[in-house]
C-alpha cells in the first residue's frame, strides 16, 4: 500500500471521528428535558446520582 493511501485513509478516519464527537457535543449541549425526549443516556451529574451510599463511586 503506498503511503498515500495510508495517509487518506488515516485522514478519513480522523474525520470520522472528529464527526462523532462533534455529535456528541451537540447533543450534550441540549437542555435535559430535549435529551429525555430523544431517550440520549443521562449523565452522571450531582442532581443524577443514585442514592445509593453504601459502595465507593
Amino acid at each position: 500500500m503506498s503511503i498515500m493511501k495510508t495517509l487518506n485513509r488515516m485522514g478519513a478516519a480522523l474525520k470520522y471521528a472528529q464527526d462523532a464527537r462533534k455529535t456528541t457535543r451537540m447533543r450534550n449541549g441540549l437542555p435535559s428535558d430535549n435529551q429525555l425526549d430523544i431517550c440520549w443516556p443521562v449523565m452522571p451529574t450531582a442532581k443524577h446520582l443514585s442514592s445509593d451510599t453504601s459502595g465507593p463511586i
